[in-house]
């Protein structure tokens, strides 16, 4: 396996934040490789040694930025699987999303990239990110699913997957645009406190899983 030496490194990490950055801003299509490359202090040539493409570029980002968030989200179900039989829908919700609330309470070091990420990851679908958006979420929102049905014997299957569906979406519009809501609101409403944050969209979640269609 080739190794790179410090100053190659850094090169690609200034990369591979940049863009981390500019694509959470911007979204894919509109951000190009020059914009990237300009304020990473890189050039081109260091874009298509380290990922061969923009695509690459892409993956590599979100692959860095959901795989830590994934992993956590899966270590807490795991944990409430293994303590709670069956598991209630308020703690399978709460393993769901607070590694990303966690991380939006923290705008300054960049934690909203995380919900903004995901959303083009799911509206600007490349044929490239379907392995990605397999890996990273299809797989992983399974175990999500499958905990959410036995936690709920008496829903459809497909109404499980609904309802989760809708949940996802909920968490995605509050922690992708937190200013929105904080300017709708005139301030009474902000995404600063993720326990406060939690409780909330848990609880707003969960109702929906009572509700009877």
């Amino acid at each position: 396996m080739q190794t790179l030496d410090s100053h190659e490194c850094g090169t690609r990490t200034a990369i591979l934040d940049t863009a981390e950055r500019l694509f959470a801003q911007r979204g894919f299509e509109a951000t190009s490789l020059r914009k990237i490359t300009a304020e990473a202090g890189a050039n081109l040539g260091a874009v298509n040694y380290h990922f061969k493409s923009k695509d690459g570029l892409i993956l590599e980002v979100l692959k860095r930025t959901f795989q830590p968030v994934n992993e956590r989200r899966l270590k807490l179900l795991d944990e409430i699987e293994a303590g709670e039989e069956p598991p209630s829908v308020e703690s399978i919700l709460e393993a769901l999303f607070r590694p990303p609330l966690e991380l939006v309470s923290k705008p300054v070091q960049g934690g909203w990239f995380f919900p903004r990420l995901l959303v083009y990851c799911l509206t600007q679908p490349g044929a490239y990110l379907k392995p990605l958006v397999e890996e990273h979420f299809a797989h992983k929102t399974r175990r999500f699913y499958s905990a959410l049905q036995r936690a709920c014997p008496e829903l459809p299957k497909a109404e499980v997957r609904w309802r989760l569906h809708f949940s996802i979406g909920a968490f995605l519009l509050t922690a992708g645009n937190p200013q929105v809501l904080e300017i709708t609101s005139e301030g009474m409403c902000k995404v600063t406190d993720p326990e406060a944050v939690l409780r909330r969209i848990v609880g707003f979640c969960a109702a929906g899983f009572t509700v009877k269609v």
